[in-house]
């Protein structure tokens, strides 16, 4: 039921073929977009998984939902929504989210990931808020954003590996406000190695929250997936 009405609200052309959508992305332009299959509940990866992340790192993430494998042509849109100003592609994948919300478990609230002031000045706005601001309607549940921050600037982690993206993070973000048993749900574009959310998700459980799922977009396949992507 809430699906219909988000389409019949957000009737709109679609991103990929430029014809007319009830919403997002039309069936067909979806439907060629890469899925995950069979993916890893606490990961988000593709199983059989060969290089689990939780055996690399400290993993405070207790989900990770993100239906679609970034590979072209997603990446495209991707890249789009962040550097090229395409902020409606925020509600296009909101609505392609909406379905596999029925893999997250209950949550109270969700929380984008935080850009720093700098890199949000330059961008105009944070593309893990326009996902979150469209689910948050849709769900009724607040998308929060005060008290919660990324007061460290950290270098753009493309082409970082998992431990420098683990450097890069650490200590990054700031949570001063009482999240005492919250389930977050925490929503980003992309899922890479783990070490953003993760990083997110070590905050927000020191200031009471007692559980942190992670919903987006896309994850990033293992290095052995991606030659089958």
């Amino acid at each position: 039921m809430v699906y219909r009405l988000l389409q019949r609200l957000f009737s709109e052309i679609c991103p990929a073929c430029g014809l007319a959508s009830p919403g997002g992305f039309c069936g067909v332009c979806a439907a060629e977009l890469p899925r995950v299959v069979r993916a890893c509940r606490r990961c988000g990866l593709a199983e059989p998984v060969a290089h689990c992340p939780r055996k690399e790192m400290a993993w405070d993430v207790d989900q990770v939902v993100a239906p679609f494998t970034y590979a072209p042509p997603l990446d495209h849109y991707v890249h789009a929504f962040k550097y090229r100003n395409a902020r409606a592609l925020g509600r296009a994948f909101a609505l392609l989210l909406y379905p596999s919300l029925a893999l997250l478990e209950a949550v109270d609230a969700l929380v984008a990931v935080p850009l720093h002031r700098s890199r949000l000045r330059e961008r105009g706005y944070n593309q893990a808020q326009e996902i979150a601001r469209a689910l948050g309607r849709a769900l009724k549940v607040p998308a929060m954003t005060l008290g919660i921050a990324r007061p460290v600037s950290t270098p753009a982690q493309a082409g970082q590996g998992a431990p420098e993206r683990r450097r890069s993070v650490a200590r990054a973000f700031r949570v001063e406000r009482d999240l005492a048993g919250l389930r977050i749900a925490i929503i980003d574009d992309v899922v890479t190695t783990g070490a953003t959310v993760n990083a997110l998700a070590v905050e927000l459980k020191a200031a009471g929250a007692t559980r942190c799922a992670v919903l987006a977009v896309a994850r990033a396949a293992e290095p052995a997936q991606r030659r089958n992507v």
